[in-house]
């Protein structure tokens, strides 16, 4: 079955690549004198070694010896103090179109399954003319080779629903990266959570495409057992930021033995032995740890020197001037990005926000049963307001809590947009797409779902609280309500942008909706807010407009009663225009007078309320860009 899957993958890779009109080209990662200093601590010091295409490299150290600075260096997540690294010659390859990163953590949509989670990731990897069977085979390829054929339906899983196991989790993330087929693929720690028979089929399915298809693969790795490890090629093994070893792995026990004096022992572990030798963790006195690992870095550079690399080998000690030129350049095949494929990616995004928005009950199937709830509450404990002057505050309540309460519930789908968010991250330094296409795709298909929001809530209270009845009156109401809803939607997830910390993003959002609900104009009116809040709070406040509006949809055209008095005298809550024309009633518009909103554009308020919607959409953008991790 693996060979019949590695064929299939065959065809499919070869498909692709005919389609770019050139074939893959060896590859070769050479990084010389890598330094790494942060905060004035060395975590990386002169570190050396080379890479080709269908070989693995395995980097292996102690805990803080540099294993996932060396991997964020290679990959252009983090730049290097000093030294240098080149692809083919190249000192400034374009990492993002090369290579594919997987991190530690697995960043997955929960309610997605693993055939629909590497599809989605094999879809976005390849051209929008890319045929769909070559997707199709990559991804069949991947999970036979991941060893996922059981789970393939199964979703993956988040806080509400349990889905597949942590170290299945791991595989779904890798395969992920896998189907893309990177030029290189950089594993931070691919092994944990897995057992040592599933963490050597892993690593074996990845070095059997890796050797098909000359992808250079370069992995940390922790404390493997020695059929795990042997599967690598060479071995760069740290402490401390320097290196104690690279080479071939099956040298190690050579290198050991004669270059340190401190040969493995009988039916021992080669890297447990050298991690054992190297970790200093255990050394209490700080120069007694440095001095130790000064020495078994100086024993490398002397048993290099004695026995230089040969060329096979090809590796390198820079710190000795020692050199062994690889096979010469290759061109670099680099994914290009038109307004075609940027369409193509937002359109995939947008169908798979779409399956994820409507499993998800964090998402919207919460704040769907929330409004449908205060639709019900409001509907029972304002039922059929008379049409009164001494009913209007109780309309206007109605009214504020309408655009304040599900404002306020934005703050709900924060979760979802975190999850949401570490799959974007993920995925666009792995150069999938851009901040562009993700904006794009949450902004759009955001709005079904609100809407839906929107319009239960409003089809449960408007007549059963006797608001202006008429057609034209209630979709008015909804849709400034839809609009309301929106931009507190587009607010929250700013919000969530700018601090991807879920206690932190909700204390900030939900103090941003207080914030407004103060200066709004319901609690206090606004001619009497002090001036320093009036002039700027209050005239950028969602709110406002949407309240307004909702007020003159209400009063606009409609007459209320007003009270007569024991002596027959009339009267009336608000300032009335109609008693002088000796009726007994208030006219919806003398309210608007009295509230300061009898003059206002509703065309002009609904279209503020969208160019806030659009300006915090824009700077979801502009954070997005500027915020990469």
């Amino acid at each position: 079955m693996a060979s019949s899957q590695n064929a299939l993958l065959t065809d499919s890779v070869q498909s692709s690549d005919a389609e770019a009109q050139q074939p893959r080209q060896g590859i070769v990662l050479e990084f010389d004198r890598l330094g790494y200093v942060i905060k004035g601590k060395t975590i990386l010091h002169d570190v050396s070694g080379r890479a080709e295409g269908g070989e693995m490299l395995a980097v292996m150290g102690p805990s803080g010896a540099g294993k996932s600075t060396i991997l964020d260096i290679l990959a252009k997540r983090a730049h290097a103090t000093s030294g240098t690294v080149t692809v083919n010659g190249d000192a400034n390859p374009d990492m993002r179109s090369l290579a594919s990163y997987v991190e530690q953590s697995d960043a997955l949509l929960g309610v997605l399954t693993v055939q629909e989670t590497i599809r989605f990731a094999a879809r976005l990897s390849v051209d929008w003319s890319t045929p769909s069977s070559v997707v199709h085979l990559r991804v069949a390829s991947v999970i036979s080779e991941l060893g996922l054929t059981d789970v393939v339906h199964n979703r993956i899983g988040n806080a509400v629903q349990r889905g597949i196991s942590g170290g299945q989790k791991r595989r779904v993330t890798i395969g992920s990266a896998l189907v893309a087929m990177p030029r290189i693929l950089l594993l931070d720690e691919p092994t944990s959570g897995l057992d040592s028979r599933t963490s050597r089929e892993v690593l074996l399915a990845i070095k059997n495409v890796a050797r098909m298809h000359g992808m250079l693969v370069i992995a940390s790795i922790h404390q493997p057992n020695w059929q795990t490890i042997s599967l690598f090629d060479r071995l760069l093994l740290l402490a401390q930021g320097r290196t104690m070893y690279f080479g071939p792995t099956n040298r190690l026990d050579v290198f050991l033995a004669e270059g340190l004096d401190q040969p493995v022992p009988k039916h021992a572990n080669p890297t447990d032995h050298a991690l054992d030798i190297v970790t200093t963790d255990f050394i209490v006195d700080p120069g007694k740890r440095s001095k130790h690992v000064s020495v078994l870095a100086d024993k490398w550079l002397a048993y290099l020197s004695a026995h230089p690399p040969d060329r096979v080998l090809e590796c390198w000690n820079s710190e000795k001037g020692l050199l062994l030129h690889g096979r010469g350049d290759h061109a670099l095949r680099h994914i290009s990005n038109g307004v075609l494929d940027d369409c193509y990616k937002t359109a995939l995004l947008m169908e798979r926000n779409a399956l994820n928005y409507s499993r998800n009950l964090l998402a919207y199937g919460v704040r769907l049963g929330m409004y449908l709830g205060m639709g019900v509450l409001l509907a029972t404990v304002w039922v059929n307001l008379a049409q009164t002057a001494a009913k209007v505050n109780d309309r206007l309540s109605v009214h504020f809590f309408s655009v304040a309460f599900l404002g306020f519930m934005s703050v709900a789908g924060i979760p979802a947009f975190l999850e949401e968010r570490q799959v974007f991250v993920r995925e666009r330094q792995n150069g999938l797409y851009g901040p562009g296409p993700y904006v794009l795709a949450n902004s759009i298909v955001t709005l079904p779902y609100l809407f839906i929001c929107a319009l239960l809530f409003a089809v449960l209270c408007y007549w059963s609280i006797g608001l202006n009845p008429g057609a034209e009156q209630f979709f008015r109401f909804l849709g400034v309500l839809f609009m309301a809803v929106y931009v507190a939607e587009s607010q929250s997830t700013l919000v969530a942008a700018v601090i991807p910390i879920f206690v932190a993003a909700l204390a900030i959002a939900s103090f941003w909706n207080g914030f407004w609900m103060c200066v709004g104009g319901y609690f206090i009116r606004a001619v009497n807010l002090p001036r320093f809040w009036y002039y700027w709070a209050h005239f950028i406040d969602y709110q406002t407009y949407a309240f307004d509006l909702l007020v003159y949809n209400d009063f606009h055209g409609i007459t209320l009663d007003c009270a007569t008095e024991s002596d027959g005298s009339c009267f009336c809550d608000y300032p009335s225009s109609l008693i002088t024309k000796g009726q007994c009633s208030l006219a919806g518009d003398d309210v608007l007078v009295a509230l300061g909103i009898r003059g206002i554009d509703f065309k002009l308020y609904a279209v503020i309320l969208l160019l806030i919607a659009l300006f915090y959409r824009t700077l979801l953008y502009i954070v997005l860009v500027l915020k990469k991790r």
